[in-house]
């Protein structure tokens, strides 16, 4: 009877675990520094690698999901178009540069106590090559964001912030890379 009893116990705890989905913001983010396009004609390449990135852990029974791949998808067009002069749609006209953004890292650690941060942190990796596959630049940018995180909502805030840091470093870094500059000065004398 008690075996009985432990085993039910057990099949209604697994039964009974959730899965919770934190949701990156849905819109693209705008707020970057106002600065001078590069010159270049530039073309995202989106791989499903990259849509399909997400974060998951498990613990207790339960399954907590960062699908943030999309996101970052949607983001670096914004960001493209926000950085560079020229953005063309894949398969469409010739580009100057191709730019691949991959998901390098990301985690969402959980504070040791109730009172305990919770830190959310985000890379990604950035490859711009030339028409011919030659990387002209490659970095791997990070954002990071730390607070009280014990509801969905106050997560998903973090997971916004971490992005946010993200995006703006990019387009600092994009906007200042010394190698960017010199090949589209290069590709606009030539």
């Amino acid at each position: 009877m008690l075996r009985s009893a432990c085993v039910f116990l057990v099949t209604v705890l697994l039964v009974a675990s959730c899965t919770h989905t934190i949701n990156p913001p849905k819109e693209p983010f705008t707020g970057y520094a106002e600065a001078e396009r590069i010159p270049l004609k530039v073309q995202l390449r989106i791989t499903d690698e990259l849509r399909s990135a997400k974060w998951e852990r498990k613990a207790m029974g339960d399954t907590w999901i960062i699908p943030i791949g999309k996101s970052i998808a949607q983001n670096a067009d914004a960001l493209a178009h926000h950085t560079f002069r020229e953005v063309v749609a894949s398969g469409g006209a010739d580009a100057d540069a191709l730019i691949t953004p991959r998901v390098a890292y990301i985690d969402q650690t959980v504070g040791a106590t109730a009172a305990g941060p919770s830190i959310v942190t985000i890379k990604v990796e950035w490859a711009i090559s030339d028409a011919a596959g030659n990387v002209i630049w490659l970095d791997t940018v990070g954002g990071e964001a730390k607070g009280s995180a014990r509801t969905k909502g106050r997560i998903e805030e973090l997971v916004k912030k971490a992005l946010e840091e993200v995006l703006l470093r990019s387009q600092e870094r994009m906007s200042s890379s010394q190698a960017i500059r010199h090949f589209a000065q290069k590709t606009a004398g030539g």
